[in-house]
């Protein structure tokens, strides 16, 4: 069988890996059963058979390049996209990531994160530095637009049956029974399922908790950063996205 998961950047990611990394690579002596592999989608596609389990963000995966006559289960973790960008833009903002400090970028040099180069991203410049000299409204709408393949897949989802969502928003409080129902859907082992609900409550988020990839794991931030010139941005041009996430 198949087993995939697949979430979008500020949505769990980083807590997901430690889960299943823990769970099916504890030790480095063994051939990993469980890999994560960002946006990169030729290379995701070409190892499906290679893993016990898979991850992802960025991209809505295409049922079509599946292998044919095979079993597949694929678990989603969604967010409020408005929350994605709040949580995204004071993430870049501070530079956590190498991806964000490097001076010029280009769409090939962001296609691993499945990132847009902004309209009027000025030449020789991070987009760390680029969100630093702007006005918090002008650095959401920046993050919006840095978002754009992203978002614009979430479009793009298929429905079936095969695929369970959870929202971001259950999930904080509740990991043990939420990977309980994670597990039991993609079919592993009882002993497997007991062992990744352990760690999904060992990994779990404790409240007002802070890290290099965390700064604020509340729900419904965007209410508090979102003036109208910004929530009108983003309602004008994924306004769709939130109803079919039922946001």
């Amino acid at each position: 069988m198949i087993r995939i998961h697949a979430s979008y950047h500020k949505c769990l990611t980083m807590y997901f890996i430690k889960v299943m990394s823990g769970l099916y690579n504890p030790l480095r002596v063994f051939p990993e059963k469980y890999r994560h592999f960002e946006s990169i989608e030729g290379v995701f596609y070409n190892n499906l058979k290679n893993y016990k389990l898979l991850s992802t963000n960025g991209f809505a995966i295409d049922l079509s390049k599946l292998p044919e006559n095979e079993d597949f289960r694929i678990t989603r973790f969604v967010r409020d996209p408005r929350d994605l960008i709040v949580s995204g833009y004071f993430y870049h903002k501070r530079g956590a990531e190498p991806w964000f400090r490097f001076k010029g970028p280009t769409l090939k040099y962001w296609s691993p994160i499945n990132g847009n180069v902004p309209e009027n991203f000025p030449s020789q410049t991070s987009f760390s530095e680029y969100l630093q000299n702007l006005s918090l409204e002008d650095g959401l709408i920046a993050e919006i637009e840095f978002r754009k393949f992203q978002l614009d897949s979430m479009r793009n989802w298929p429905n079936d049956e095969r695929i369970k969502l959870f929202k971001y928003e259950e999930i904080l409080g509740n990991e043990g029974q939420v990977f309980e129902q994670l597990l039991k859907f993609l079919e592993v082992p009882k002993i497997e399922q007991m062992a990744g609900i352990w760690l999904a409550k060992k990994h779990a988020l404790k409240p007002n908790s802070k890290s290099k990839h965390v700064r604020n794991a509340s729900p419904g931030q965007w209410k508090d950063y979102f003036t109208p010139k910004v929530n009108n941005h983003f309602i004008d041009n994924y306004g769709d996205v939130l109803e079919i996430l039922d946001y």
